[in-house]
């Protein structure tokens, strides 16, 4: 399966208030849906006010620190292959 890295800009540690980008990179074949995941438990993050998904970024607005975890990346589509494999995980240093 394809693999696909996280990328945070800025890099962590993030500060209270600030804008965070996480971008998920798949190597390769296109017509990916993006996957974000969050925590220990991975539950794939919903979009709200302050987590938004453009294409293969994900936004988080007002970084606090319950924002502080890990976060990875999964990419689905509809041709073979199905999925790509999940990114290592990245962790969230809110400070």
């Amino acid at each position: 399966l394809p693999t696909s890295t996280v990328t945070v800009t800025p890099d962590s540690p993030v500060f209270t208030g600030e804008t965070v980008n996480l971008t998920c990179v798949i190597e390769s074949h296109s017509d990916w849906r993006y996957e974000w995941y969050k925590g220990t438990d991975s539950v794939m993050l919903q979009t709200s006010d302050r987590y938004t998904v453009n294409k293969n970024t994900l936004t988080i607005r007002g970084a606090t620190e319950s924002d502080q975890d890990q976060y990875w990346c999964r990419g689905q589509r509809d041709e073979r292959p199905k999925s790509s494999q999940s990114s290592s995980k990245v962790s969230l240093i809110v400070t």
